[in-house]
């Protein structure tokens, strides 16, 4: 869902978050790293030899919202993501996406949120 809302950048390089459920990176990420999402977040969580090729994809993201202030989100740096809105493909290479713990619809309507500011060409 386009969530106008959703302004959320990467500190760092300035890249747009794009939110999606943790139950949905199932098959992009390996369980282990998605069960310590708070220990990432932490610097509690020691990589396995098996998993270190994703350390250094990880970040940190700051965010407030209405229900929470000061709040941290796992990200992670993707290599790719295809959108396709309002009948347009949209490709960026320089997303990343930020794991929600929760579920971001209560009716099941979305899983994720994408913000403006991953459509707009210039971020």
């Amino acid at each position: 869902m386009i969530d106008t809302g959703n302004l959320l950048k990467d500190p760092i390089t300035n890249s747009p978050v794009i939110i999606i459920e943790k139950n949905k990176l199932s098959n992009i990420l390996p369980k282990e790293i998605l069960e310590n999402s708070e220990k990432i977040i932490n610097g509690k969580y020691e990589f396995s030899d098996e998993n270190l090729k994703y350390e250094s994809k990880f970040r940190v993201l700051p965010f407030s919202s209405l229900g929470k202030q000061n709040g941290m989100l796992l990200g992670f740096k993707v290599d790719k993501i295809e959108a396709e809105i309002n009948d347009e493909e949209i490709i960026r290479e320089d997303a990343i996406v930020g794991i929600y713990d929760k579920k971001l619809s209560s009716r099941n309507q979305y899983e994720g949120l994408i913000g403006l500011n991953y459509v707009e060409k210039s971020c």
